[in-house]
């Protein structure tokens, strides 16, 4: 087998792997003796960095902002010496790692809401971050650090549903037989491709005879290399005791298969690198986590106490701030570590350098939303049995989320909506709250029957209508990325930058602390110096 792959090859195995997910792209490397080719060595996580004890004695640092990144500067640089103060403008930490419980207020720019759910451990609704991967391994290392107990989210659940208004009828069909039956039809597709030569230039003649062996399972496809349909994909009638055999559904049509959007992202969203299982959640809600933290330096914290401006001094730099009774207070220091998302950033008044200003005025934000309801009834369990998970729609709300926690319980909390805010017209800012959760009873009763009767208590969070992040997380361009994204990477004078949006891997919670790590080695580095 030679290890040169032709770039026709690579393109045949780029498109199993869409289809077919990762899974079966490694099938078929494994059938074709490939897979040393396409697995890498794993790389184990250091840590954050070190920093010798004591090396920050009589430096002070402000941070502003008690989102991760601001909580892990304070945590990790207070160990080393370092005398640190945290301005974060609400009453709670976390930013935008936020969880909701009943007796709550929601205020965003587009009025208040109050949470009507009753109060239980596992009522609760992550506005902002709801699942950690299972490779994100500072967030986790923290977990562990601080004892704070986890358990499996389900991220994918062939249970769930797909709905799209413009194939099956409108209706939703499982998960499970839109993927099995897609992977079936493909499957007979390439038999038949071989069968007609039409990949004897791509394959040789016996790795064409394992593909055909893989292409079998793959697809479940039968003796005469056809795909009639498949227990995988689900029965009309289940089996059971005695005589009962089961009757399995009949396949999808291919061509409706090929209408429906869920080819965008939807099917293969699951197999996205920091979508794939293990997903991980805290028990009692995603702000466990910033709770821990502030349990070590709650004391470092001043809530309520918003940002006025931000300036340089000959020994370091200075804020200027007011707490919620209106005192002001000018804070020197050494260094400031400015954690706050660059929309809020742009509107602070500053004396930072003109190249700093421009890459900070210039960053997009993405507008995403969630909607969650409260459910007397686990509706989606006893009718669907569905346990966790998501399904997906081509209406505005993009998706219901499946709550992991509370199995068995007589209620829960789902989330009703979660609009990614990538494009303009997924913004639901741009609409109030009452019409909001109008659309989404609408759209939910499209996948469930009878959903308005089954949902109640509806709440919204438009991220870009939410007072100090004034949008979800940024949205670099290519052209941004090989710029102004390294100028902001870099300290202007004493002033240092940290958050999800100065990393790869925006909008996570692993981004934001690996941005702190940065900032914070950046420091020591310098004090060293």
């Amino acid at each position: 087998m030679k290890s040169d792959w032709s770039v026709s090859r690579r393109a045949f195995l780029t498109n199993i792997a869409r289809t077919g997910g990762a899974g079966a792209a490694y099938a078929v490397l494994d059938a074709l003796g490939a897979t040393a080719l396409a697995i890498g060595e794993a790389h184990a996580y250091a840590g954050p960095p070190p920093m010798p004890a004591g090396i920050g004695k009589g430096k002070r640092v402000t941070i502003i902002g008690a989102g991760m990144a601001g909580l892990t500067s304070a945590y990790e640089l207070s160990k080393a010496g370092f005398t640190c103060t945290v301005l974060e403008a609400r009453a709670r930490p976390g930013g935008r790692n936020w969880t909701i419980r009943g007796g709550d207020l929601i205020e965003q720019s587009d009025g208040l809401q109050k949470v009507n759910w009753p109060k239980a451990p596992h009522l609760y609704f992550n506005a902002g971050p709801a699942r950690i991967p299972h490779h994100h391994h500072a967030l986790l290392g923290y977990c562990r650090e601080f004892n704070v107990p986890l358990e499996i989210m389900m991220n994918d659940n062939r249970a769930a549903l797909y709905q799209d208004d413009a194939v099956f009828g409108g209706k939703p069909v499982e998960a499970k037989q839109v993927i099995h039956d897609a992977n079936g039809h493909f499957g007979e597709l390439l038999n038949k491709a071989m069968s007609s030569g039409g990949l004897d230039k791509e394959l040789s003649k016996e790795d064409r005879e394992r593909l055909r062996e893989v292409l079998a399972v793959f697809g479940d496809l039968k003796a005469d290399g056809r795909y009639h349909g498949s227990e995988r994909a689900g029965y009309t009638e289940p089996p059971g005791a005695a005589l009962k055999f089961g009757k399995i559904r009949d396949p999808l049509p291919l061509s409706e298969l090929l209408k429906a959007e869920l080819w965008q992202y939807k099917i293969a969203f699951n197999q996205n690198y920091e979508q794939t299982s293990t997903i991980m959640q805290p028990i009692g809600g995603m702000d466990q986590i910033p709770k821990a933290f502030a349990k070590r330096i709650g004391h470092m914290i001043r809530y309520e106490t918003v940002v006025d401006e931000i300036r340089k001094t000959a020994l370091g730099a200075k804020v200027i701030c007011h707490n919620n009774k209106g005192q002001k207070t000018s804070i020197e220091s050494d260094f400031i570590i400015c954690t706050m998302p660059l929309s809020v950033l742009r509107n602070v008044p500053n004396d930072l350098s003109p190249n700093y200003k421009k890459a900070i005025a210039e960053v997009r934000y993405d507008t995403p939303a969630k909607i969650a309801f409260y459910a007397p009834r686990r509706f989606w369990e006893l009718d669907n049995d569905i346990y966790g998970g998501m399904s997906w729609t081509n209406r505005e709300i993009t998706q219901i989320l499946y709550p992991s926690q509370g199995i068995g319980q007589r209620d829960g909390v789902l989330v009703g909506a979660y609009s990614f805010g990538v494009f303009p017209e997924d913004d639901m800012s741009r609409v109030s709250v009452s019409e909001r959760l109008k659309n989404a009873i609408v759209s939910g009763e499209h996948m469930h029957p009878g959903y308005q009767r089954m949902v109640r208590d509806g709440v919204s969070v438009a991220w870009p209508n939410v007072k100090y992040s004034q949008g979800g997380w940024a949205s670099w361009t290519a052209e941004q990325k090989n710029d102004i994204y390294r100028t902001l990477q870099e300290p202007d004078g004493a002033i240092y930058f940290a958050g999800e949006h100065l990393s790869n891997l925006p909008a996570w919670q692993e981004g934001a602390i690996l941005s702190a790590h940065y900032a914070i080695e950046k420091i020591a580095t310098r004090v060293r110096s």
